[in-house]
């Protein structure tokens, strides 16, 4: 029987219809449900129904019902397509159960969740599909009064051919219909189901923007600024303009503003068909898009993946460089697979893949530094120490360039800028097999090869000031031949004596090396013989580890200098003899040895330490350190103990070398200090030379005054301004010659006064907390020529060694599995490391 009243109403589908199609008017509010005719053969007459019985229950929302002589029979379920019967008498409690336990609202919940909203085709007016590759620059909104196509006119429900939606836009939450928008002052208003569209009217008929106040307005049009802003848009969870099966389209994805290649960013209407998302596209159609969408995916993802992979590449080989890795590393197999299981589509790697992104990282953060130095005017100061492999007895040498300068906003900087073959064995064959540094040419490698190319590279021949370097380096015949030439053009002020410093680490270490023997026939029997009586017994080892937890000094690596052991040792007895008084450690004349000896090596200790620290230090801190050594030989010299004052005044003679070749450029930064100034100085020397002093004084104060007559003359602009100044007044003839000479001597006198009011002004009280940088930069205004001179004096180094080498008896080295790799790739290495720390 059912199936009877289902076929009549196949053959009739008019007469069914007849009565309600005469109740529908083009504008009447959404009141009701519109449903369709359908037949069990699927297709269907799109014919609007008034439900007037059971309209208001929510279950509805999940059903189609099917009409039979005007009168529901039977629900539809819009998920698994199920029949059930519905007359007037049967309620919907039924209804309500079947949705619990529907088969098919899960997958249809997953399949939404999957398209993400797009589950309709948009065709453009030449009827092909809207991919990514049609000319679009944005997106905008759509009014309903764009979607003008006479097949979807048929399917779009009543509550939309209200004129009102004309002016606005609907805005759905999770697929139901919550709001409406103005599209010409964007206000928006309630617009659920069941609270009709009179509101809607009523604002139309006062919204100012729509009378034509608004500065925007242009009716049925909307401009980018009409858009709502990115949270109205998360919060609303813009879903399709119409559900339940019907025609789906984002809010966000209706309209399409193009741009002119002039630049106008006008909208510009494009009309569009909407294809019900259960009307199949031709085949044709549907085979080009599934091509171009898998097209543009698949080239989108590789495009992502490979600048992923490019970054994380990057990062490793930072990592390697930061922790001495080998490169090696992205080989092993543990590493492949670690990152397999990280992301299976991440490319393998190989180790020259990982020396390409080394060294490409490296020209990189190369190219950033190179700017950033460009751009500040201040001279730069350079120190040049020797690296070596680790392990056995090298059979090549690096030279590791570094340079120093105070930045613009007055912060002590220091950056490996090059790292060069300094020396490498020629009689090595093995080595000239396997290391491809050994085919560096001989044009370099050496001291002055791999500064000149540094000097060249990094655009510092105009802005040099100073090259502190170890003994190797600084007493290079090469290394001389580069200062005479920076000194022919001019490139170093006051003639180069600031330029060849010897770094003090090397000159301590020199002094206490010359005494070695001494050393360890006073204080070498001693020390042993205390440590293997101090651990015979697990007594006497707890008494030794309480003492060495108590004490400062850190405890030597094995790789230690000799003399810092030694230095160490006795620090332990000494504290050891101080706690344990009535401990029978050795004879009062050996303690009294061993103090005057650790007295020594402390000092030295100390000064290598503070110097070679891992914050860098400003130059007017190092006339004190160096002082202190002075000062400590000094008082051991006078000692009555006729082997420890032989063992001191040979240091001495080490030490005057140094103090003779320093003493200049050593005070000018103190001078610079406006706690101290000139006077500090005159009161030390004349302390500690007397008569002969006046000699280091008229030094010191001609090369100040020469070195503030040459910044005056702006001798440290690029382009060298002296220089060509010189050369113009030469050229230039004129009668005014002598007034231009007149002028120039005046100005000079007035900028002297400078130099002579900061000398005169009172000195700064002494703190702990002094900050002579920040005080410089603060006085700029006042003393501008000194300012820029204490700019580029303060950052002078005193030593050329990092401080992890200081006190290491191999010195600086690099990992052995670097030393095989090209001479560049170390170098990137090296650098990286450095300026990423």
């Amino acid at each position: 029987m059912e199936h009877a009243l289902v076929q009549t109403a196949v053959e009739h589908p008019d007469e069914l219809v007849e009565e309600e199609e005469e109740e529908e008017e083009a504008e009447e509010e959404d009141n009701g449900m519109k449903v369709e005719a359908v037949t069990f053969g699927g297709a269907h007459t799109p014919t609007p129904f008034r439900y007037r019985h059971k309209k208001r229950s929510k279950v509805w929302e999940e059903y189609k019902p099917v009409f039979l002589n005007g009168k529901v029979q039977f629900a539809e379920c819009l998920y698994c397509h199920t029949r059930m019967s519905c007359k007037d008498s049967n309620g919907t409690s039924h209804l309500w159960r079947h949705q619990k336990i529907c088969p098919g609202k899960d997958e249809v919940a997953q399949r939404r969740q999957k398209d993400s909203y797009f589950q309709c085709v948009l065709l453009n007016e030449s009827n092909s599909p809207v991919t990514p590759h049609d000319p679009a620059n944005q997106i905008i909104t759509e009014t309903l009064q764009d979607i003008n196509s006479e097949d979807i006119n048929s399917v779009i429900p009543s509550r939309f051919k209200s004129k009102v939606w004309k002016e606005f836009r609907p805005i759905y939450v999770e697929g139901k219909l919550q709001a409406a928008d103005c599209v010409h002052c964007h206000k928006r208003l309630s617009a659920n189901k069941f609270g009709g569209r009179s509101h809607l009217s009523r604002h139309l008929q006062t919204c100012q923007a729509r009378s034509g106040r608004g500065p925007n307005h242009q009716k049925g049009l909307l401009h980018p600024s009409s858009l709502p802003n990115l949270k109205s848009r998360v919060q609303d969870e813009l879903s399709p303009a119409l559900t339940n099966g019907k025609v789906q389209i984002g809010e966000y994805s209706s309209k399409i503003l193009r741009t002119s290649s002039s630049g106008d960013t006008s909208p510009v209407v494009r009309p569009i068909q909407v294809v019900p998302a259960h009307q199949p596209l031709p085949t044709s159609d549907v085979t080009s898009l599934k091509k171009q969408r898998t097209s543009l995916t698949t080239s989108t993802d590789i495009g992502t993946r490979k600048v992923g992979q490019e970054t994380s590449y990057q990062e490793l080989a930072r990592m390697i460089a930061m922790h001495g890795y080998p490169l090696s590393l992205v080989e092993h197999e543990e590493m492949r697979r670690f990152l397999k299981n990280l992301n299976p589509m991440i490319n393998t790697i190989s180790h020259s893949d990982i020396e390409g992104h080394c060294c490409a990282l490296f020209q990189k953060e190369k190219a950033s530094l190179k700017n950033k130095l460009a751009l500040s005017s201040r001279r730069v100061s350079l120190s040049a120490s020797i690296w070596s492999p680790d392990g056995a007895e090298p059979t090549v040498n690096y030279l590791c360039l570094t340079a120093h300068f105070i930045d613009e906003d007055w912060k002590v900087r220091r950056m490996i800028i090059k790292f060069g073959m300094f020396w490498s064995s020629p009689t090595d064959v093995e080595r000239m097999i396997h290391c491809k540094e050994a085919c560096v040419p001989e044009s370099e490698i050496g001291a002055y090869n791999v500064i000149v190319d540094a000097i060249s590279d990094w655009n510092l021949d105009q802005k040099l000031l100073s090259l502190t370097s170890v003994d190797e380096v600084r007493n290079d015949a090469s290394n001389l031949r580069l200062k005479e030439m920076l000194v022919e053009k001019k490139c170093l002020p006051i003639r180069g004596k600031l330029y060849n410093i010897a770094c003090v680490d090397d000159v301590l270490n020199s002094i206490i090396s010359k005494v070695q023997q001494n050393i360890l026939h006073l204080v070498g029997d001693m020390v042993t013989d205390f440590f293997v009586a101090r651990t015979s017994s697990s007594l006497t080892q707890q008494q030794l580890q309480e003492i060495i937890s108590q004490m400062s000094v850190k405890c030597p690596k094995e790789d230690a200098k000799w003399w810092h052991k030694i230095y160490f040792r006795l620090e332990v007895l000494l504290h050891f003899k101080k706690s344990f008084p009535f401990e029978e450690v050795t004879s009062p004349e050996d303690i009294r040895v061993a103090e005057s000896v650790c007295k020594v090596l402390r000092t030295f200790y100390r000064v290598i330490e503070v110097i070679s620290g891992p914050s860098p230090l400003t130059a007017n801190m190092y006339f004190n350190e160096i002082w202190k050594v002075r000062t400590v030989l000094q008082e051991e010299a006078s000692s009555d103990h006729r082997e420890i004052a032989t063992l001191v005044m040979g240091m001495q003679e080490v030490f005057n070398d140094y103090w003779q070749n320093s003493y200049l450029w050593l005070s000018i930064p103190v001078i610079l200090d406006p706690r101290f100034k000139i006077s500090f100085i005159e009161f030390r020397l004349k302390r500690a030379f007397g008569s002969n002093s006046a000699s280091y004084l008229s030094d010191i104060r001609e090369a100040v005054r020469e070195l503030f007559s040459e910044y005056c003359n702006h001798m440290d602009q690029p382009n060298g301004g002296a220089s060509s100044s010189v050369a113009v007044v030469a050229d230039d003839s004129d009668l005014f010659e002598d007034w231009d000479q007149h002028l120039n001597e005046q100005a000079s006198s007035q900028i002297s006064t400078e130099l002579d009011n900061y000398f005169e002004d009172s000195l700064v009280p002494r703190k702990d907390d002094f900050d002579i940088l920040n005080w410089w930069m603060c006085h700029t205004t006042k003393y501008p020529t000194l300012a820029t001179i204490a700019q580029d004096i303060l950052a002078m180094p005193i030593s050329a060694v990092q401080s992890e080498a200081a006190f290491s008896s191999s010195g600086p080295v690099i990992p052995k599995h670097h030393s095989t790799l090209n001479i560049k790739t170390i170098e990137a290495l090296v650098c990286i490391r450095d300026w990423t720390r």
